[in-house]
């Protein structure tokens, strides 16, 4: 992992220094004193205040600056960790964004059909620094969902890492993870274009848009 300040300074998406932004980060964080406090409030306001809607993928980048995704108030795994990402660094909290491949075996069939396949990219969540070390947060699905579609609610308690589980609540195959390109502090937008040609070829101009 690079350098923890750089995984503090605000970026074109990562708005960090964002009135809108500053001003939610203060209000979720009032009254705690301590970052492992601080991550775990702001993870679970994004985690179910944010909520997952994978139908908000669009090519319309201005769609993903955290400002935007604040407005909203929902988005898919990318733009739901932007805004982690945002809110973390406001708070003063070095955070970044990790981008990788899934599987996910409970996918709904309408999304099997859009996508031709129930493997996943981008899948984004987030790297969290605290107490001398870097965590990983996945604040994708929210409760709600998770109820709905018998999973578990993925917890983040600051100490130890929070992904989505590789089982369902009954024990059956839920996600796989299939590949790592590693950590980003801004949303690396060409290379999730790109790739996702390469992965979905022109099925991705439904939902990203064009090259």
């Amino acid at each position: 992992m690079q350098d923890t300040l750089l995984y503090l300074q605000a970026t074109p998406y990562i708005e960090s220094e964002h009135p809108l932004i500053r001003e939610k980060a203060e209000e979720i964080t009032r009254g705690l004193s301590t970052e492992v406090e601080k991550a775990v409030k702001l993870f679970n306001y994004v985690r179910d205040e944010c909520h997952y809607n994978m139908y908000t993928t669009t090519g319309d980048i201005e769609a993903y600056r955290a400002s935007a995704i604040l407005a909203k108030g929902q988005g898919w795994c990318v733009q739901k960790a932007v805004l982690l990402a945002a809110l973390c660094r406001a708070a003063g909290i070095p955070c970044g964004l990790l981008l990788v491949t899934i599987r996910n075996h409970k996918s709904p069939p309408e999304a099997v059909q859009m996508m031709e396949t129930n493997v996943f990219f981008p899948h984004m969540y987030n790297c969290i620094f605290l107490n001398g070390k870097w965590l990983k947060a996945a604040p994708t699905f929210d409760k709600e969902i998770c109820e709905r579609t018998g999973v578990p609610v993925v917890s983040f308690d600051g100490l130890s890492d929070a992904i989505l589980p590789d089982k369902d609540l009954q024990g059956e195959p839920y996600i796989e993870y299939l590949e790592d390109y590693g950590s980003y502090h801004d949303l690396p937008w060409d290379f999730i274009l790109e790739n996702s040609y390469r992965i979905y070829g022109d099925l991705t101009k439904h939902w990203l848009g064009p090259k």
